[in-house]
C-alpha cells in the first residue's frame, strides 16, 4: 500500500539507508535477512546467548545451525568468544544491540570482514540508538528492527529492514512477497 511504502521511504531517509522493505514483525525481519543471504541447512549463524528468543528462532527457521556466544561487559556478544566459534560453515553474525545498548560494533564488524561473514544488527530495541554517529542498525550489511508494542517506535506489531547491497533487498523483498512481482 501508499502508506508502507511512504513508510519505508521515510524510514530509510531517517536512518540514512539506502534500501528499506517492512514486514510483519522483528522476527519476520530477521528471517527475511537470512533468506536474502540464502542460508540453508549447511550453515552456520552465529549470534550471542543474551538475546530474545526470536533471534535464534530465525536462525533455525532458516534450517541452519544457531551457534551461540558469550557476551560481554556491553551484555552483548563478545568479539574474542567470536572468533573461537567461526568456522568455515559460519555464513553471517548476528549482534543483537540487546535492551538497546549497543555491541562492540567496531571490533565485529572488522571480525566479520576479514573472515568474509555478513553482519546483521538485530536492532529490535535499539532503534534510534547511535555508535560513534551511525544509527544502530545500519552499520552491517542487514539491520532489522521491531515495531511491537513494547519498543521505542509501536505499530502495535511489525518489522523494517535495511540492507546496504542493492541485492540483498531484491531478494529479500521477493522471498518476502512470495516471489510476486509488483
Amino acid at each position: 500500500s501508499f502508506q508502507v511504502e511512504q513508510f519505508e521511504k521515510n524510514f530509510a531517509k531517517k536512518f540514512q539507508a539506502k534500501y528499506s522493505l517492512a514486514v510483519s514483525s522483528g522476527t519476520a525481519a530477521l528471517r527475511v535477512a537470512l533468506a536474502a543471504l540464502n542460508i540453508n541447512k549447511k550453515d552456520e549463524v552465529i549470534t550471542q546467548s543474551f538475546t530474545f528468543v526470536a533471534t535464534v528462532e530465525a536462525i533455525i527457521e532458516s534450517g541452519a545451525k544457531p551457534i551461540c556466544t558469550e557476551i560481554d561487559e556491553t551484555l552483548n556478544m563478545c568479539p574474542d568468544d567470536l572468533i573461537k566459534k567461526i568456522t568455515k560453515k559460519t555464513k553471517a553474525v548476528i549482534l543483537v544491540h540487546m535492551l538497546g545498548s549497543p555491541g562492540n560494533i567496531s571490533k565485529i564488524k572488522l571480525i566479520c570482514k576479514k573472515k568474509k561473514i555478513t553482519l546483521i544488527e538485530d536492532t529490535a530495541w535499539g532503534i534510534g540508538g547511535k555508535y560513534k554517529n551511525k544509527y544502530l542498525g545500519t552499520i552491517g550489511e542487514i539491520g532489522t528492527f521491531s515495531f511491537d508494542f513494547a519498543k521505542t517506535i509501536t505499530t502495535g506489531e511489525g518489522g523494517m529492514l535495511v540492507f546496504k547491497n542493492k541485492n540483498h533487498f531484491l531478494k529479500a523483498k521477493a522471498w518476502h512477497d512470495h516471489g510476486h512481482d509488483n
